[in-house]
């Protein structure tokens, strides 16, 4: 631009200038408004960041778990691998060796037809009775194998299971990202203040195989509580005791229930002071699907309950609950398939 042109604009721009007074008020509120909501886009850019950045950190920690339990699961199956290869062998040799028993009977058999004397007959019983001996003892050995490996599967054939959240009574709040712990806030009352909790899924008594089992441990005071399956869930404890709801249940007292919990026994109930359970114990209980047998457990140790057994006719689901009473008590359950006990020894 010419100097004279650009002088003649700066003077006539300043002379607008001084005559207009300056900025007026309300191009300063428009200005701080502007600003305002400048920062108010940035604070909620920098929180939508964070919920993002807190989103995808929720995510790789979900992974990991997700990792580690199929690395566990993968070091279960590689030792099951194991343990069949080495069945596979002790067979191998079985039958190698059955093979030398029939060569052994043969060769005693001609031994029999050519000598008819009392003292070869005595030799040929007896080492067949050896021979016999031996190969009941090979049978053993395999069916001991392949029972160890029907109890490897048994362990990798549990379901992932969790408190139902969604069906929590009144004064029991679910606590953890996997609702597997159980907090009594409610007010204590001794029979109303019974919190029944039911796991989100039921168990089935259909399938042979399978060992069903979970664990609590007492995390806070627990007064009266319950742990045990049940034959259908309820809300309270009222509709819990009042429609004949049959239960397998383990106390805190120490006493082991099989009951209908309207006050008819009509199964066993065991009370013994060393099963009583308290702040950091440890307690289970199972079901055999097999011989429907119902298992106790303390601290890894299985309890005495040979006599408490699901009833044949009974061809329905069990629900695994617990019960809280006291103000302030709370649990922590584990479904598997990691457990205190060793599910291996049932």
């Amino acid at each position: 631009m010419p100097k004279r042109r650009r002088d003649a604009f700066m003077g006539e721009d300043s002379g607008q200038t001084e005559s207009s007074g300056g900025p007026s008020v309300g191009d300063h509120q428009q200005q701080k408004k502007l600003h305002e909501k400048c920062a108010k886009m940035e604070m909620e850019l920098n929180v939508t960041k964070l919920e993002l950045e807190n989103r995808a950190l929720k995510a790789e920690l979900k992974q990991r778990e997700v990792m580690d339990e199929l690395n566990v699961l993968k070091k279960k199956v590689a030792k099951m691998e194991e343990q069949k290869e080495a069945a596979e062998q002790r067979f191998s040799q079985f039958q190698n060796k059955q093979k030398k028993i029939l060569e052994i009977i043969s060769e005693l058999e001609k031994q029999q037809k050519q000598q008819l004397n009392r003292n070869t007959t005595k030799v040929i019983l007896e080492r067949f009775l050896k021979i016999e001996i031996d190969q009941n003892t090979l049978f053993e050995k395999v069916r001991a194998l392949e029972i160890e490996q029907e109890k490897g599967k048994v362990l990798l054939n549990f379901r992932k299971n969790c408190w139902d959240a969604i069906a929590c009574p009144e004064g029991i709040e679910i606590v953890g990202d996997k609702n597997l712990t159980v907090h009594h806030k409610g007010i204590y009352k001794f029979i109303k203040g019974r919190r029944p909790v039911f796991a989100k899924h039921p168990i089935s008594l259909d399938n042979s195989t399978d060992i069903f089992y979970f664990e609590i441990t007492v995390l806070q005071k627990i007064g009266d509580s319950i742990l045990g399956f049940a034959v259908k869930p309820a809300r309270t404890w009222i509709e819990f005791t009042s429609s004949s709801i049959r239960t397998y249940a383990y106390e805190n007292d120490g006493c082991l229930k099989a009951t209908f919990v309207n006050g008819t026994f009509t199964f066993p109930q065991r009370i013994n002071a060393k099963y009583s359970y308290g702040v950091g114990d440890t307690v289970g209980i199972g079901v055999i699907c097999a011989n429907r047998q119902i298992v106790f457990t303390k601290n890894g140790q299985r309890l005495d309950s040979s006599d408490f057994i699901v009833a044949p006719s009974f061809g329905g689901q069990l629900f695994p609950f617990v019960s809280l009473v006291h103000s302030g008590a709370e649990i922590e359950a584990n479904f598997g398939p990691n457990f205190q006990f060793d599910l291996t020894t049932l």
